[in-house]
């Protein structure tokens, strides 16, 4: 993404900030429509301000559903995203579901998808887990700081620890029910 417009989709959303004479402007498009339009000083602020404004409407959704997803659903959302993934995220899913009770370590999915450490893996998972939560928000945990623990999406934090004190996720069933009945891997 440039200095000057930043894009992506999310689910059934389009953010777009961009450069417009003195300023800048945002847009957060769902289906040809302008759900927001705002404009700011910053690339920055615009780009911040249409994320917020997602995670609010995302998070609206979430707390809205009274149970968790379906497999069915998770297997629909694995496939419409599929394109989006990278061979280590398939790396990942794939080591995960195949694991002992479903539960796995980062360094267990690092050395899986083949990268250098447990905190590629988190990181990679955790944008995994976002990928899935802009198609089927669900209520997440949070941090201190208060932002979502995206990788939540996919797996709980079983509060136990495996080698090197390492925290221990566990594929949320419905997750793994999806996975297999999407037939991406």
């Amino acid at each position: 993404m440039s200095e000057e417009m930043k894009t992506i989709k999310a689910g059934p959303y389009t953010l777009v900030a961009r450069s417009i004479h003195a300023g800048y402007r945002g847009v957060l498009w769902s289906d040809g429509e302008k759900v927001v339009d705002i404009s700011k000083d910053t690339l920055h602020e615009v780009w911040s301000t249409l994320c917020d404004a997602l995670y609010e409407r995302q998070i609206s959704v979430a707390a809205a559903r009274l149970d968790e997803p379906t497999a069915a659903e998770i297997a629909k959302v694995f496939v419409r995203i599929a394109h989006q993934f990278t061979a280590g995220h398939k790396a990942m899913l794939k080591a995960h579901l195949n694991a002992s009770d479903r539960s796995i370590t980062a360094t267990q999915l690092a050395k899986a998808a083949g990268y250098a450490n447990y905190s590629a893996a988190n990181l990679q998972y955790g944008l995994l887990g976002a990928m899935l939560f802009a198609e089927m928000p669900i209520d997440l945990p949070t941090r201190k700081d208060g932002s979502r623990l995206m990788t939540c999406t996919i797996a709980l934090d079983e509060d136990a620890y495996g080698p090197e004190d390492e925290w221990i996720w566990k594929m949320r069933p419905y997750v793994a029910e999806g996975l297999l009945a999407s037939g991406i891997l």
